[in-house]
């Protein structure tokens, strides 16, 4: 304690110093921090490298010259003795056990003579450490905790809520803006404690202060001097701090990173600092500045446990990215956790999309990233604008489960409809023998040689279909059946691409005709079965409505196909007795029309193969 402080506390005046004193203990709070962390710093850059790194060098196995390192040990005297000036000068019922756990610190301090520090001696300041195992940085936390205890208790006004300490009527202009934003957001905390707010005028500097949540290292100081405001801000998460700094990617905030390491020991007592600095055009842009930073902070609280709640659903960068869009929309995290966080996925998983999704597959894997970051949208917004109406827990869970029950019911409706447009491809190049086959006998070389290229092309086009329909079946529990049906109607066009080429060989100059008639049967035949395969496609794509007329168009659609596969096999027939019937000198106009009948009575077998994997699926959902 200062003589000056000693003064007047005797004199019964020691409020009068009481707003100042807070404000540089808030200060010295900050500047002891940043002591600690460019020692951890300076610390970890040497033993990483174990040379000579920024200045810093081992001068012994247990000893590190540092330059600066005395000035810093004094700085972290004077900086305590500042946090604990207004505790002295209130006869704070703790002062005296501090005062007394000041002196013990400040006699184990180091010497650092000739800038010299032992790397154990970094540690036992730096480490925060149990309750129990006292140091330096578990007594600046002590200290901190007292001083906001203080700074309410001795509260000569609030402003909306802030409490408050010498304030002129700007800083009350401000005050009120920054409560303004924290009141435009608080309620997305949902009850968690925290967001206390402590504003002081000290000198030429305002300070605002906001304990976020009930981390002892979660701390957010402003220092607002002129239309200037600094930022610092501690927390023990890395990955939050970032986060932190993200929001205000539209605000010019300038950032200065002054550690990210680790002191000796657990994680618990990892903590980063991080300052920024906004210089504001007048008044009215930093109350806005303010207004915005505030209505942040709420954001902030259980991140890391909304991070990991996601987690098991998509990628870390992912979960850092919902969160993102939380913030950047004003719903916040914090209902998701209140409401069960993972368990609130997984339960809406069981009930919606367990026989949906293959057993082990991530959710991003069986709905695709973009689906996956979609749904889980929803859960965040569902989470917090039901809980801010009041809707019950239970209304909240069943709303969840039937967006889940949605996507993957648009996921199989999203593989039907790539199935549909491959079809189309097959009936169009089916459609398209039909048509050359009809008009054989005035057709030149050069239409079979078109009708070969085109159907080159269209089996080009539907192998991109049939990628795109194997990848999103993968990811369905009950996909079997589709990707069965998906790999026939392949085949199907497959098969009739090698019919076209075939016509494309054909002489035109040979003595003995085509069977044209029966061929172009045959491939109307394949026509008509490929539309009513679409037809049962499309019936499929809507069973998940309840629709039992659906299921029987599907069936009836998928019985023609089924005809239309026997009536290939009479047509067949029919070809090889007209080939045998005709006379024929050159042994290629026998063999290619064989090769042909058989490509498209193939075809309609494939088509039959895929009907009957589309009638297990309706059949499943009539017994479900």
């Amino acid at each position: 304690m200062t003589g000056k402080t000693e003064i007047i506390k005797r004199l019964g005046e020691a409020a009068v110093l009481l707003p100042s004193l807070i404000g540089e203990a808030l200060a010295a709070n900050d500047r002891v921090k940043e002591r600690f962390s460019r020692l951890q710093a300076a610390k970890a850059g040497a033993d990483r490298t174990g040379a000579a790194s920024g200045g810093v060098r081992a001068v012994s196995a247990t000893h590190l010259a540092l330059p600066g390192a005395r000035a810093e040990i004094e700085g972290i005297a004077a900086d305590l003795d500042a946090m604990l000036a207004p505790l002295a000068a209130a006869g704070a019922a703790e002062a005296a056990r501090l005062a007394g756990r000041v002196r013990t610190a400040r006699a184990g301090l180091p010497a650092a003579d000739d800038d010299q520090i032992g790397r154990t001696e970094i540690d036992a300041i730096c480490a925060a450490g149990p309750d129990d195992a006292d140091s330096v940085h578990r007594l600046v936390m002590d200290l901190h905790r007292a001083i906001n205890r203080l700074a309410t208790d001795i509260a000569i006004e609030t402003i909306d809520g802030a409490s408050v300490h010498g304030l002129t009527e700007p800083d009350a202009g401000l005050v009120r803006a920054f409560m303004r934003g924290l009141h435009r957001t608080a309620p997305l905390a949902f009850g968690h404690p925290g967001l206390g707010t402590t504003a002081v005028r000290a000198g030429r500097r305002l300070t605002i202060q906001n304990d976020i949540g009930a981390t002892d290292a979660h701390v957010l100081v402003v220092n607002i001097e002129g239309d200037a405001a600094t930022l610092t801000y501690t927390d023990i998460h890395r990955q939050r701090s970032q986060f932190f700094a993200d929001q205000f990617r539209a605000q010019n905030v300038t950032w200065n990173r002054l550690d990210e390491r680790a002191s000796a020991g657990m994680e618990k007592e990892q903590f980063y600092l991080l300052t920024g600095r906004r210089d504001c055009a007048d008044a009215a842009d930093l109350a806005r500045f303010l207004e915005f930073l505030a209505s942040r902070i709420v954001f902030l609280i259980d991140w890391n446990k909304a991070r990991k709640a996601l987690q098991p659903f998509v990628s870390r960068a992912a979960a850092v990215g919902l969160l993102r869009w939380a913030a950047d929309n004003d719903l916040g995290h914090r209902a998701f956790v209140e409401l069960g966080g993972q368990h609130l996925v997984f339960d809406a998983i069981n009930r919606a999309a367990a026989s949906r999704m293959p057993y082990g597959t991530r959710l991003d894997e069986a709905l695709g990233e973009a689906a996956c970051a979609e749904f889980l949208r929803g859960v965040l917004r569902v989470s917090s604008e039901g809980l801010r109406a009041g809707r019950s827990t239970r209304l909240i869970r069943d709303q969840i489960q039937t967006d889940l029950a949605r996507l993957f019911e648009t996921a199989e409706s999203g593989v039907l409809a790539v199935l549909v447009r491959h079809l189309g491809l097959t009936r169009t190049l089916a459609g398209a023998i039909a048509d050359l086959l009809a008009v054989w006998g005035g057709a030149t070389r050069e239409a079979a040689a078109s009708l070969a290229a085109r159907a080159k092309r269209i089996e080009g086009k539907a192998d991109v279909l049939t990628v795109a329909a194997r990848e999103a079946a993968a990811r369905l529990r009950e996909g079997a059946a589709l990707r069965t049906a998906i790999d026939e109607v392949e085949t199907t066009t497959d098969v009739l691409e090698d019919c076209a080429f075939m016509l494309s060989l054909v002489p035109r100059d040979a003595a003995g005709p085509l069977p044209a008639e029966t061929l172009g049967r045959l491939a109307q035949i394949v026509t008509d079965g490929a539309g009513h395969l679409v037809r049962a496609v499309e019936c499929v794509s809507r069973l998940p409505g309840g629709e039992r007329a659906d299921a029987a168009d599907a069936l009836e659609a998928i019985e023609a196909v089924m005809i239309a596969e026997h009536d290939a096999d009479a047509a067949e027939r029919d070809t090889l007795a007209a080939l045998m019937a005709a006379p024929a000198a050159d042994a290629r106009l026998l063999a290619l029309p064989l090769e042909i009948a058989r490509a498209l009575e193939e075809a309609t077998d494939h088509l039959s193969h895929a009907a009957l994997s589309l009638r297990q699926r309706v059949l499943a959902e009539l017994a479900a």
